[in-house]
């Protein structure tokens, strides 16, 4: 029987590749090896009863987290994100708040006015006519007291008076403990102009 006849397209066609048949090199091997002692070695030399530590050389005991005192929790308060996430859907970003609905902070006579006013009003909020600027508002603003610690009133206040050509001082998260102490027994909002303008 004669072999196929081979076309000449066949003929300028390659070889199929074929496994080949030589070792691994030795360097390859050599290397595995030692690759497999070196990690045999350090896990036997691991001491697993030891404390772990970190390679920054913290043990377990650093990673727990400690509580914040109030110094650190006023430290850390973000007066502007504060304001971003829960006062710049009424009062805007500018501060101009929307006439006719809320009032604006920017030159307000409240946020110029007395801190403590100011701290009252972000603790137990306001509902009824309230006079900003000479014009009337006659709206609800929510209470923050139950919401933001001592700190993150006073860096939000400390934000709003000094904002949108606001120049006035900073609030403390001491300054709000002692209005928060002051109005304790207080569980309804203050009765905008009738109320704020009589506090002391």
């Amino acid at each position: 029987m004669s072999p196929p006849d081979i076309s000449p397209q066949e003929s300028r066609e390659n070889a199929d590749p074929e496994e080949g048949s030589g070792p691994i090199p030795v360097w390859v091997l050599v290397m595995a090896a030692l690759l497999v002692i070196s990690c045999v070695y350090y896990i036997v030399r691991s001491d697993a009863a030891a404390a772990p530590a970190n390679g920054d050389s913290r043990t377990l005991s650093d990673l727990v987290q400690k509580p914040k005192s109030a110094a650190s929790a006023g430290a850390t308060a973000d007066g502007t994100a504060i304001f971003a996430a829960r006062c710049v859907a009424c009062h805007q970003a500018t501060g101009t708040g929307v006439p006719g609905a809320f009032p604006p902070l920017a030159g307000s006579n409240w946020v110029n006015g007395r801190d403590t006013t100011l701290i009252q009003i972000l603790l137990h909020g306001i509902q009824g006519t309230l006079t900003v600027n000479g014009a009337s508002y006659n709206g609800t603003m929510p209470t923050f007291g139950t919401q933001l610690s001592d700190a993150e009133i006073a860096a939000v206040l400390t934000h709003v008076r000094s904002q949108w050509g606001n120049k006035t001082g900073p609030v403390s998260a001491a300054q709000v403990a002692t209005q928060r102490s002051a109005s304790a027994g207080r569980s309804e909002p203050w009765h905008g102009d009738a109320d704020l303008t009589k506090l002391p």
